[in-house]
């Protein structure tokens, strides 16, 4: 019986997809699955579980699904606690796949084409479309559009570690164009491969981006054939036109010469990618604290890549007291003291001046080194 006046609410709870639901496997609920079983959080297991369930609605699961076997599979290729969450966090449809049809022809030929089992299990839970994307439409043309290029196997692995993304896309429409461009302006073969290799998102851009890139570098001096071509390219192409122009602005403003900036970009394109708050605290730092001149700091560039507050500052401050004591033989500082490798460094500058420095003073530089590089 109503009574009148009173508003009647009908409040509809959302039902929690089962892995019945999906299959005709009869278990628990998906999120006790989740949880219970992979280790999900409660709120990551509800997530994973709607996100399966929108996935179910558009595409036909097949009544073979068994979860608890996923999960088995990837516990028996190696996959650790934390990569199998972050897998089924971010990627649940795995769940409602068939690990003997869907991932063990593709696990076997990735083990084959020269990724190691550490390195492919880590590749997996960056990407999980790897494992999804078709073996014979998809995964085996780009491999052996890569190879065509690279030759080895495990130079094409090197590649896709780089960058998987290659897996997904047509490489003969995407990237053949770009490698015809540098073919056609005379980049050695043995240079695009390299780029291939290293740096292979550079030759993904749309022909329009990449072609203005290649422009800008050819502009800037570069000849296709230098070996430095490719990295230009590479350091060119993460930057704007408009930030390009303003950190060659910027480099001007500590009274650098264009043409002086121009033959160290020669030597060093990658200083172009370095933040404006870097390049401004890396010349304020060698130009206030060691009284160089820009010419001289530019004339080694490297340095201005290095970390002021953990590299830098720490093995100044070492060459300060050492100086203090009239311990050292150069009457300036170098940049090699900042270009020396950390247990070089220490063997000269420390534990060689051991014996002669007072104990405290040694033990002060020891100290205030490794302080100073852990701030």
């Amino acid at each position: 019986m109503s009574c009148p006046g009173v508003l009647r609410i009908s409040i509809r709870v959302p039902r929690i997809p089962t892995i019945a639901n999906l299959s005709t496997l009869q278990a628990p609920s998906l999120t006790s699955f989740l949880t219970d079983s992979c280790g999900l959080s409660p709120a990551a297991a509800i997530t994973a579980a709607s996100k399966l369930s929108s996935f179910s609605k558009g595409h036909k699961i097949s009544a073979q699904s068994k979860p608890e076997s996923v999960l088995a599979f990837f516990q028996s290729h190696g996959f650790s606690p934390s990569q199998i969450v972050k897998l089924f966090s971010t990627h649940p449809r795995l769940l409602v796949s068939n690990p003997a049809r869907t991932f063990q022809p593709k696990m076997e030929f990735y083990l084959r084409s020269g990724f190691s089992p550490s390195t492919l299990t880590k590749l997996i839970t960056s990407d999980a479309f790897i494992l999804l994307m078709s073996l014979k439409n998809r995964i085996i043309p780009s491999f052996d559009f890569l190879k065509a290029i690279l030759h080895k196997n495990e130079d094409v692995a090197a590649a896709v570690k780089r960058s998987t993304w290659m897996l997904r896309v047509n490489l003969k429409k995407k990237m053949a164009p770009n490698i015809e461009t540098l073919h056609g302006i005379g980049v050695p073969m043995v240079s695009i491969a390299k780029l291939t290799k290293i740096h292979p998102t550079v030759l993904m851009q749309s022909t329009g981006r990449f072609g203005e890139s290649v422009k800008r570098v050819l502009q800037m001096g570069f000849s296709p054939s230098d070996a430095m071509f490719i990295h230009a390219l590479h350091s060119v192409s993460a930057i704007s036109v408009t930030t390009l122009e303003r950190k060659l602005e910027l480099y001007k403003s500590f009274g650098l010469p264009e043409d002086k900036i121009l033959s160290c970009l020669k030597k060093n394109p990658m200083i172009v990618n370095l933040s404006e708050e870097k390049m401004r605290k890396s010349f304020g730092f060698f130009m206030e604290k060691l009284k160089w001149k820009p010419e001289f700091v530019f004339s080694y560039s490297v340095l201005l890549m290095l970390s002021i507050e953990k590299r830098v500052a720490p093995r100044f401050s070492v060459y300060e007291i050492l100086a203090s004591k009239n311990l050292l033989t150069e009457k300036a500082i170098f940049p090699r003291i900042f270009l020396l490798t950390e247990v070089e460094f220490v063997r000269r500058y420390l534990i060689r001046q051991a014996p002669i420095l007072p104990t405290p003073d040694i033990l002060f530089a020891e100290l205030l080194f490794q302080k100073m590089k852990k701030q």
